[in-house]
C-alpha cells in the first residue's frame, strides 16, 4: 500500500496530518482513501489536489473514494466539506453527524487502499476516537490517541489508559499519528513511554 502524508503548512492554520492511501497495483477493488480531512482553509483543497496529482490513482478511479475520520475535532474535520464537495466520497466516523454518512463500530473491518484495517474504538482523547489497524502489515493510524506525552502532570480519564493498554498488545510496525512524523522505529518503546506517563498522572 502507498501512503502519502499530506500536511499543508500555514502560520495561521492548525491542521492535522491527512493520509492518502492507495493500492500498490491500482486494482479495481482498491479503495482510494483519506484518513482525516484537515482544516477548512480554502487553499488547503488546492494543496491536497496538487499533491494527489503526483501518484497514479488507477484508471477510471476517483482520487478519493472514501474518507475515514479518526475523531470529530476541528483540525481533523474542518476540511471535510470542501473535500466532500470536490470528490464526493463516502465518509465514515464513529458517530454519524453532519458531514459523516456512515457510523463505525469497534471491530469493524474497512478496506483502505489495498489492505483490510480493523476499527478500534479508543476513547480518551475524545469519546469518538478510533484507530485503524492492519494486522498484516502492523500499520496503525492512531489519530490523536497516540501523541507524545513527556511528563506526568496531566489528568486523563480511565478509558484513555485502557485504550493505550489495548494498543500496546498489538504488533505495530508503523504509527501514523494525527500530528507529527510517522514513527517507523521503536514503536513499542514509544507506546510504553506514553502509557507509563499516563499511568503516573491523575486518572479519573
Amino acid at each position: 500500500m502507498r501512503v502519502l502524508r499530506l500536511h499543508p503548512e500555514h502560520p495561521e492554520d492548525y491542521c492535522c496530518n491527512v493520509y492518502w492511501l492507495l493500492g500498490d497495483s491500482n486494482h479495481a477493488g482498491d479503495r482510494n482513501t483519506l484518513v482525516d480531512a484537515g482544516s477548512s482553509r480554502p487553499e488547503n483543497l488546492d494543496f491536497f489536489c496538487r499533491e494527489m496529482s503526483t501518484l497514479s490513482k488507477g484508471i477510471g478511479k476517483a482520487a478519493v473514494e472514501q474518507v475515514v475520520i479518526t475523531h470529530a475535532h476541528y483540525d481533523h474535520i474542518g476540511g471535510l466539506a470542501a473535500l466532500a464537495g470536490h470528490f464526493r466520497p463516502s465518509v465514515y466516523g464513529y458517530r454519524v453527524e453532519p458531514g459523516i454518512d456512515h457510523g463505525l463500530y469497534d471491530g469493524q473491518w474497512l478496506h483502505l487502499g489495498d489492505l483490510d484495517f480493523r476499527v478500534l474504538h479508543t476513547p480518551g482523547h475524545s469519546e469518538d476516537s478510533i484507530c485503524l489497524y492492519c494486522p498484516v502489515t502492523g500499520e496503525l493510524f492512531s489519530g490523536d490517541t497516540l501523541y507524545r506525552i513527556t511528563d506526568t502532570g496531566g489528568a486523563y480519564p480511565k478509558c484513555y489508559l485502557e485504550s493505550l493498554e489495548r494498543i500496546r498488545e498489538l504488533e505495530i510496525s508503523t504509527i501514523f499519528p494525527g500530528h507529527g512524523e510517522p514513527i517507523t522505529q521503536g514503536t513499542r518503546a514509544f507506546i510504553n513511554g506514553v502509557l507509563e506517563n499516563v499511568r503516573r498522572s491523575s486518572i479519573s
